[in-house]
């Protein structure tokens, strides 16, 4: 909502755009399974795992780019070859334009979510959740305050 000067009054948390249901595949699998898995569950990133089920890292679809640019054999490339790391995370109740300033600071597109006390992954934020907020923001009137961090959704 907007008070009387045009200055959005936004409590929108990260966790209220994040996909709860992370993907993840461990660091051994081929980049060739990978990519296979992100076409079968219609994704642009999966985190990967280490042995324990941590999360260390994450595979993006621009990392996939990468190896077909330079025609290298996706079978033959492990995860912990291309990932990146280490993660960049942002809280599940931090606001969600955090999430943005992170993301255009570091320009990423994805980001790993945690809990509040930053120790259990519970999900990941992507530049898509972050221009669906600003669709329906923009669709209700309410666009958030001007910042450098939106800026890179304009």
């Amino acid at each position: 909502m907007s008070n009387q000067n045009n200055i959005v009054d936004d409590n929108t948390l990260v966790e209220d755009y994040m996909t709860t249901t992370t993907v993840t595949m461990n660091f051994k699998n081929s980049v060739l399974d990978i990519a296979k898995k992100m076409l079968a569950e219609n994704i642009s990133s999966i985190a990967i795992t280490d042995d324990e089920g941590e999360i260390v890292g994450i595979l993006t679809e621009r990392d996939m780019i990468k190896v077909i640019a330079n025609e290298l054999p996706l079978g033959g490339i492990s995860a912990m070859s291309l990932m990146s790391f280490p993660i960049v995370a942002v809280k599940k109740k931090a606001p969600i334009e955090e999430a943005a300033k992170i993301m255009a600071t570091k320009k990423l597109r994805h980001l790993i979510v945690q809990d509040t006390y930053g120790k259990d992954v519970v999900g990941i934020i992507t530049a898509t959740d972050l221009a669906r907020y600003l669709r329906e923001r923009s669709s209700t009137g309410a666009v958030p305050a001007a910042s450098e961090a939106w800026e890179v959704f304009f």
